[in-house]
Protein backbone atom coordinates (compact mmCIF):
# COMPACT_ATOMS: atom_id res chain seq x y z
CA UNK A 1 0.00 0.00 0.00
CA UNK A 2 3.00 2.25 0.64
CA UNK A 3 3.79 2.35 -2.99
CA UNK A 4 0.70 2.85 -3.97
CA UNK A 5 0.82 5.82 -1.96
CA UNK A 6 3.83 7.25 -2.95
CA UNK A 7 2.87 6.71 -6.74
CA UNK A 8 0.08 8.82 -6.25
CA UNK A 9 2.70 11.64 -4.56
CA UNK A 10 4.76 11.58 -7.63
CA UNK A 11 1.80 11.72 -9.94
CA UNK A 12 0.37 14.76 -8.27
CA UNK A 13 3.64 15.99 -7.68
CA UNK A 14 5.03 15.73 -11.41
CA UNK A 15 1.47 17.57 -12.46
CA UNK A 16 2.24 20.55 -10.04
CA UNK A 17 5.64 21.20 -11.48
CA UNK A 18 4.32 21.00 -14.67
CA UNK A 19 2.05 23.16 -14.35
CA UNK A 20 4.19 25.51 -12.20
CA UNK A 21 7.07 25.71 -14.82
CA UNK A 22 4.57 26.04 -17.71
CA UNK A 23 5.44 22.87 -19.48
CA UNK A 24 3.08 19.65 -20.10
CA UNK A 25 3.73 16.80 -17.35
CA UNK A 26 5.07 13.57 -18.74
CA UNK A 27 2.36 11.10 -20.08
CA UNK A 28 3.50 8.68 -17.43
CA UNK A 29 4.88 10.56 -14.05
CA UNK A 30 7.17 7.73 -12.87
CA UNK A 31 8.83 4.29 -12.82
CA UNK A 32 6.43 1.88 -10.37
CA UNK A 33 9.72 1.43 -8.50
CA UNK A 34 13.56 2.60 -9.48
CA UNK A 35 15.66 0.27 -11.94
CA UNK A 36 18.77 0.25 -13.63
CA UNK A 37 20.65 -1.75 -16.29
CA UNK A 38 24.40 -1.72 -17.13
CA UNK A 39 26.45 -3.43 -19.96
CA UNK A 40 29.54 -2.78 -21.53
CA UNK A 41 29.47 -4.43 -25.11
CA UNK A 42 25.91 -5.88 -26.85
CA UNK A 43 25.75 -6.54 -30.96
CA UNK A 44 22.96 -8.06 -33.40
CA UNK A 45 23.50 -11.18 -35.05
CA UNK A 46 23.17 -10.04 -38.64
CA UNK A 47 24.87 -10.31 -41.58
CA UNK A 48 27.52 -12.67 -40.77
CA UNK A 49 28.17 -11.05 -37.37
CA UNK A 50 27.85 -13.30 -33.97
CA UNK A 51 25.19 -12.06 -31.81
CA UNK A 52 26.41 -10.80 -28.64
CA UNK A 53 23.81 -11.08 -25.50
CA UNK A 54 24.34 -7.67 -23.27
CA UNK A 55 27.95 -8.86 -21.42
CA UNK A 56 28.23 -8.36 -18.49
CA UNK A 57 24.98 -7.56 -17.84
CA UNK A 58 24.18 -5.86 -14.08
CA UNK A 59 20.43 -4.55 -13.11
CA UNK A 60 18.90 -3.15 -10.36
CA UNK A 61 16.94 -4.97 -8.59
CA UNK A 62 18.91 -6.34 -7.31
CA UNK A 63 22.04 -4.67 -8.20
CA UNK A 64 25.45 -5.20 -7.92
CA UNK A 65 28.73 -5.52 -10.00
CA UNK A 66 29.49 -7.89 -12.76
CA UNK A 67 32.69 -8.51 -14.09
CA UNK A 68 34.04 -10.15 -17.25
CA UNK A 69 37.55 -11.24 -17.25
CA UNK A 70 38.46 -10.57 -21.09
CA UNK A 71 36.00 -11.62 -24.19
CA UNK A 72 36.18 -13.39 -27.35
CA UNK A 73 33.21 -14.00 -28.78
CA UNK A 74 32.00 -13.49 -32.22
CA UNK A 75 32.86 -9.77 -33.53
CA UNK A 76 34.07 -8.69 -30.33
CA UNK A 77 37.84 -9.30 -28.85
CA UNK A 78 39.54 -7.78 -25.55
CA UNK A 79 41.54 -9.23 -22.82
CA UNK A 80 40.10 -6.35 -20.17
CA UNK A 81 38.16 -6.63 -18.01
CA UNK A 82 34.99 -5.66 -18.52
CA UNK A 83 32.85 -4.10 -15.42
CA UNK A 84 29.12 -3.44 -14.89
CA UNK A 85 27.70 -2.14 -12.19
CA UNK A 86 23.87 -1.01 -10.77
CA UNK A 87 22.69 0.35 -7.38
CA UNK A 88 20.05 1.68 -5.58
CA UNK A 89 17.35 1.89 -2.95
CA UNK A 90 13.94 0.96 -3.45
CA UNK A 91 12.82 3.15 -0.01
CA UNK A 92 14.39 6.18 -1.26
CA UNK A 93 13.50 6.02 -4.81
CA UNK A 94 16.91 6.19 -6.26
CA UNK A 95 19.22 4.58 -8.99
CA UNK A 96 22.37 4.09 -10.51
CA UNK A 97 24.14 2.43 -13.08
CA UNK A 98 27.89 2.27 -15.06
CA UNK A 99 29.51 0.29 -17.63
CA UNK A 100 33.80 0.38 -18.26
CA UNK A 101 36.43 -1.16 -20.06
CA UNK A 102 39.99 -0.33 -21.01
CA UNK A 103 39.52 -1.56 -24.51
CA UNK A 104 38.13 -3.61 -27.01
CA UNK A 105 37.87 -4.28 -30.69
CA UNK A 106 35.47 -4.95 -32.82
CA UNK A 107 36.28 -7.53 -36.20
CA UNK A 108 34.10 -6.56 -38.88
CA UNK A 109 34.35 -9.99 -41.60
CA UNK A 110 35.58 -8.41 -44.81
CA UNK A 111 35.55 -4.65 -43.99
CA UNK A 112 38.06 -4.38 -41.02
CA UNK A 113 38.51 -3.70 -36.95
CA UNK A 114 37.45 -0.81 -34.89
CA UNK A 115 39.61 -0.55 -31.53
CA UNK A 116 38.39 1.68 -28.94
CA UNK A 117 39.74 2.39 -25.63
CA UNK A 118 38.61 3.74 -22.20
CA UNK A 119 34.84 2.70 -22.29
CA UNK A 120 32.58 4.73 -19.67
CA UNK A 121 29.00 5.30 -19.18
CA UNK A 122 27.39 6.43 -16.36
CA UNK A 123 23.84 7.68 -15.14
CA UNK A 124 21.97 8.81 -11.70
CA UNK A 125 18.68 8.47 -10.91
CA UNK A 126 17.24 11.01 -7.72
CA UNK A 127 14.01 9.89 -6.73
CA UNK A 128 10.99 10.95 -8.79
CA UNK A 129 10.41 14.23 -9.96
CA UNK A 130 13.60 14.47 -10.16
CA UNK A 131 15.28 14.14 -13.25
CA UNK A 132 18.20 11.23 -13.95
CA UNK A 133 21.37 12.76 -15.18
CA UNK A 134 24.44 10.94 -17.06
CA UNK A 135 27.10 10.68 -19.16
CA UNK A 136 29.61 8.74 -21.23
CA UNK A 137 33.10 8.88 -22.54
CA UNK A 138 35.17 7.42 -24.74
CA UNK A 139 39.33 7.86 -25.31
CA UNK A 140 40.24 6.58 -28.80
CA UNK A 141 38.47 4.62 -31.64
CA UNK A 142 40.68 3.53 -34.58
CA UNK A 143 39.60 1.30 -37.34
CA UNK A 144 41.96 -0.09 -39.54
CA UNK A 145 40.31 -1.76 -43.05
CA UNK A 146 40.85 -4.83 -44.02
CA UNK A 147 43.92 -5.21 -46.57
CA UNK A 148 43.26 -5.61 -50.22
CA UNK A 149 44.23 -8.11 -52.38
CA UNK A 150 47.89 -8.28 -53.45
CA UNK A 151 49.58 -6.18 -54.95
CA UNK A 152 47.72 -3.23 -53.49
CA UNK A 153 49.42 -2.04 -50.42
CA UNK A 154 47.19 -2.35 -47.07
CA UNK A 155 45.22 0.91 -45.83
CA UNK A 156 45.91 2.56 -43.44
CA UNK A 157 44.46 3.22 -39.98
CA UNK A 158 41.41 5.80 -39.04
CA UNK A 159 41.85 7.80 -36.37
CA UNK A 160 38.26 8.57 -35.74
CA UNK A 161 37.81 12.17 -33.87
CA UNK A 162 35.30 11.79 -31.09
CA UNK A 163 33.36 15.00 -30.66
CA UNK A 164 32.37 16.62 -27.30
CA UNK A 165 28.80 17.05 -26.49
CA UNK A 166 25.32 14.19 -26.60
CA UNK A 167 24.26 12.49 -29.26
CA UNK A 168 26.82 13.54 -31.77
CA UNK A 169 27.35 11.02 -34.94
CA UNK A 170 30.28 10.59 -36.75
CA UNK A 171 30.38 8.88 -40.06
CA UNK A 172 33.48 6.47 -40.61
CA UNK A 173 34.12 5.32 -44.24
CA UNK A 174 33.79 1.51 -45.10
CA UNK A 175 32.21 0.69 -41.76
CA UNK A 176 29.43 3.04 -40.72
CA UNK A 177 28.70 5.28 -38.59
CA UNK A 178 28.95 6.10 -34.45
CA UNK A 179 26.49 7.94 -32.31
CA UNK A 180 28.87 9.01 -29.46
CA UNK A 181 27.85 9.87 -26.02
CA UNK A 182 24.06 8.73 -27.15
CA UNK A 183 21.60 9.75 -24.63
CA UNK A 184 17.67 9.12 -24.63
CA UNK A 185 14.53 9.91 -21.80
CA UNK A 186 11.81 7.46 -21.87
CA UNK A 187 8.53 9.21 -20.95
CA UNK A 188 8.48 8.08 -17.30
CA UNK A 189 12.06 9.76 -16.97
CA UNK A 190 14.26 6.58 -17.27
CA UNK A 191 17.49 7.81 -19.31
CA UNK A 192 19.36 5.96 -21.26
CA UNK A 193 23.69 6.38 -21.83
CA UNK A 194 25.62 4.77 -24.50
CA UNK A 195 29.18 5.38 -25.10
CA UNK A 196 29.19 4.47 -28.50
CA UNK A 197 26.05 3.53 -30.65
CA UNK A 198 27.55 1.88 -33.74
CA UNK A 199 25.60 1.34 -37.06
CA UNK A 200 27.89 -0.94 -39.92
CA UNK A 201 27.29 -0.52 -42.79
CA UNK A 202 25.22 -4.12 -42.85
CA UNK A 203 22.85 -2.24 -40.70
CA UNK A 204 23.79 -4.62 -37.64
CA UNK A 205 24.00 -2.44 -34.03
CA UNK A 206 26.72 -2.76 -31.86
CA UNK A 207 26.47 -0.59 -28.49
CA UNK A 208 29.32 -0.20 -26.19
CA UNK A 209 28.95 1.12 -22.72
CA UNK A 210 25.42 1.21 -21.27
CA UNK A 211 23.98 2.73 -18.62
CA UNK A 212 20.43 2.72 -17.81
CA UNK A 213 18.48 4.28 -14.78
CA UNK A 214 15.12 5.77 -13.76
CA UNK A 215 14.20 7.09 -10.03
CA UNK A 216 10.68 6.46 -8.29
CA UNK A 217 8.98 8.01 -5.45
CA UNK A 218 10.51 7.48 -2.26
CA UNK A 219 7.99 4.47 -0.68
CA UNK A 220 6.82 6.53 2.02
CA UNK A 221 6.20 9.71 3.12
CA UNK A 222 8.12 9.82 5.77
CA UNK A 223 11.58 10.25 3.64
CA UNK A 224 12.63 13.78 3.56
CA UNK A 225 15.98 13.12 3.58
CA UNK A 226 18.71 11.90 0.00
CA UNK A 227 21.65 10.51 0.54
CA UNK A 228 24.95 11.14 -1.29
Amino acid sequence: MRLRIGLRACGITAALLGTTLGVAAPSQACNMAPQAEAYVVSAQALGGLVKVDPTPDSKFPPGGTKTVAGLNLGPIATDATLTATTAGDAKAGTASASATADHLTLNIPLVGSLVVTAINAKCDAPAAPGAATGTSTIATATFTPVAPPAPLPPLPPVTVTIPTGVNQTVAVPSLGSIVFNKQSTDNDGTLTVEAADITLAGGQEVVLGFAQCGGAAPSTSSSQHHMH
